[in-house]
């Protein structure tokens, strides 16, 4: 009898008209697309809709002019004569870089798809000295590294051959423009800085790019949203580098489509993945020129450890935690004679116009101490110039160089060598997510699979 119900209620005729207006609309909405975008491009990518886009097009002349217009300042205040287009398609935002002539000598297209490749074939015959034109996927830098690592290859520097290279404390050798929505791009970006590697080996480069909230604030956020969002990376990025929130940019205006979100009631993520989704943040962001004076270069896998390790889990307490290093540290930590020394935001900007949860881009210090520690402060009580302040006051203990942080460290390092970016978390060091279902590489839609089995099974 329930069945019989229930298959009359499915068959009613408010149901089924309900159904047919959506499908009609979804259909006459994916007709309009067609028209409008099939002319420049292929049909894959107006009609699928993706919930993480790795890679994303300025779809027509209307994006690409709001976006040159909110760069604009920041592209006349650069002094860099170089720049990389990440997959501009039919080229529309490539015009404007053109219109630039005074400023621009070099203009690398980087597209991963063939049916751009002969349009960008033709705009460097155009153009012969100012446009250059790569077929590869620099979102996918990760992948690359990794091969390249295994085999000895030259992945990476083949496809970067066209960057100036120039020293990490000399001024930018290029901006990166695009929309990107790949976490992993992300965690590689941070993985290069701190052991040296890809992209970051030819010089400082400064990315202007378009991305989805969710990666913005996980990237920018403060301990304020909670650990579920403020993670390893979170304190890592702001460590090393200098961002700034640009403009928000209607994500309509891009290929391929965003795919809705279904955000049950219970979801610990929904605060921040029911932020914009219409949106995507146009930012800037740059690696930090005094960032070897900050921590020196072969210390970074060490900070990079000591940040990783310590907030596996947010029950983590320093005093506890450094303690099995460093027996007895906890009096020097607690009777901290050191003064405090302030960080200051590095650009003006108005807190009500930045995006909700995230901070603003501040100066760093080694003499940030946090107030009053106590044996139940937690690792992420600290900001990130907090994390680097105690990373460094650990560093300069006698006792560093016997403890057993450093072969911890080794060992993890060893690991390294046998996995890429994408499985380095969840395999060399795993954090403890304290939920089950969710994720943070959930909130982010991230197309590769998520390590939430992996970590909850560990909880359990």
């Amino acid at each position: 009898m329930m069945s019989l119900r229930f298959s009359w209620r499915l068959c009613s005729p408010s149901s089924v008209q309900r159904i047919s207006v959506c499908h009609q609309s979804a259909k006459a909405k994916r007709e309009k697309l067609v028209s409008r975008y099939s002319a420049e491009f292929p049909e894959k990518l107006i009609i699928k809709k993706q919930k993480s886009a790795p890679h994303m097009y300025m779809a027509n002349e209307e994006i690409a002019k709001q976006v040159n217009d909110y760069l604009d300042p920041h592209l006349r205040e650069s002094n860099c004569d170089t720049v990389l287009e990440l997959n501009p398609g039919p080229c529309h935002f490539t015009r404007h870089l053109l219109d630039r002539e005074s400023q621009f000598r070099k203009i690398i297209l980087m597209e991963t798809m063939d049916h751009f490749m002969p349009r960008l074939q033709e705009m460097h015959a155009l153009y012969p000295e100012r446009v250059k034109v790569q077929h590869g996927d620099f979102v996918a830098l990760w992948k690359l590294a990794y091969m390249d690592k295994l085999d000895n290859g030259t992945r990476v520097s083949d496809l970067l051959q066209d960057v100036p290279q120039r020293a990490f404390t000399e001024d930018v050798n290029m901006l990166v423009i695009g929309a990107v929505g790949s976490y992993p791009f992300f965690k590689h970006l941070i993985n290069s800085l701190v052991f040296q590697s890809s992209v970051f080996n030819w010089g400082r480069c400064e990315m202007l790019l378009a991305l989805p909230p969710p990666i913005f604030i996980h990237l920018t956020c403060s301990n304020e949203i909670g650990y579920l969002i403020y993670r390893s990376a979170s304190m890592l990025f702001q460590i090393l580098f200098e961002h700034r929130f640009i403009a928000k940019v209607p994500r309509e205006h891009f290929l391929p489509q965003q795919a809705e979100f279904n955000l049950g009631k219970s979801s610990k993520l929904g605060k921040v993945k029911s932020i914009n989704p219409e949106y995507l943040y146009l930012t800037k962001f740059t690696p930090r020129r005094n960032l070897h004076e900050l921590c020196a270069a072969q210390d970074l896998p060490a900070l990079w450890f000591f940040i990783k390790q310590n907030l596996v889990s947010r029950r983590n307490r320093i005093i506890p935690n450094l303690e099995k290093f460093v027996p007895g540290c906890g009096p020097r930590l607690i009777i901290n004679q050191h003064a405090k020394e302030a960080v200051t935001p590095l650009f003006k900007e108005a807190v009500k116009q930045l995006p909700p949860y995230s901070m603003r881009s501040t100066n760093m210090s080694t003499r940030d101490h946090f107030p009053a520690i106590n044996i139940y402060t937690q690792f992420g009580d600290l900001t990130p110039s907090q994390m680097l302040t105690l990373f460094t006051q650990f560093r300069s203990w006698p006792e560093y160089n016997e403890s057993s942080f450093l072969a911890s460290l080794e060992n993890t390092l060893l690991k390294l060598e046998t996995v890429n970016d994408q499985s380095l978390d969840d395999s060399v060091i795993a954090e403890e997510d304290d939920i089950s279902g969710e994720s943070v590489d959930e909130l982010l839609e991230a197309t590769e699979a998520t390590t939430v089995t992996k970590t909850v099974s560990k909880v359990k």
